[in-house]
């Protein structure tokens, strides 16, 4: 009779010690979600103009540039239009605050050589960047590019050949 009695104890642990595992897999993922949150509102935009602003005012090279817009007004109609430190115009993004009031957007300074934009080697990146808010009464915002490398660009951010 003590088998049967053993046998009875090993068939409830199993359950309990399901149980405590389940709890477990929760309570870690309520911790993880929770530290995501907090990390993702310690971001301090340092690079403000009205509802624009870009996370920092100096990048390395290969480096990505975050911007986030908040609360366009309706009447907030235009294009950002971020100029390269040639002066060229290196992207255009419309925004307009009837449709879309909040929204991010993010790129990295690259190498390219398409439609008279030139910038045909790395050390082309560096420098003083614009961006202008085409539309809207909204100061410019600058930001360098430094010729520090993040680690790993290197491969991927390369000179263009006859550019």
């Amino acid at each position: 009779m003590k088998n049967k009695a053993t046998g009875q104890k090993k068939k409830k642990t199993g359950p309990i010690i399901a149980v405590i595992i389940i709890a477990a897999i929760i309570a870690g993922g309520v911790y993880y979600y929770n530290q995501q949150k907090v990390s993702e509102t310690n971001v301090q935009w340092q690079n403000i103009s009205g509802p624009f602003a870009i996370n920092k005012s100096q990048y390395k090279i290969g480096e990505y540039v975050f911007m986030v817009v908040s609360n366009l007004k309706p009447n907030d109609v235009g294009k950002i239009i971020l100029v390269d430190p040639k002066g060229d115009t290196y992207d255009v993004i419309p925004f307009n605050g009837t449709m879309k009031t909040d929204f991010h957007y993010y790129f990295k300074p690259n190498t390219q050589n398409i439609g008279g934009l030139k910038l045909c080697n790395p050390t082309d990146l560096v420098g003083k960047w614009g961006i202008i808010f085409q539309g809207a009464p909204y100061k410019p915002l600058k930001f360098n590019v430094t010729n520090d490398w993040i680690e790993g660009s290197q491969a991927e951010i390369k000179s263009i050949p006859n550019c």
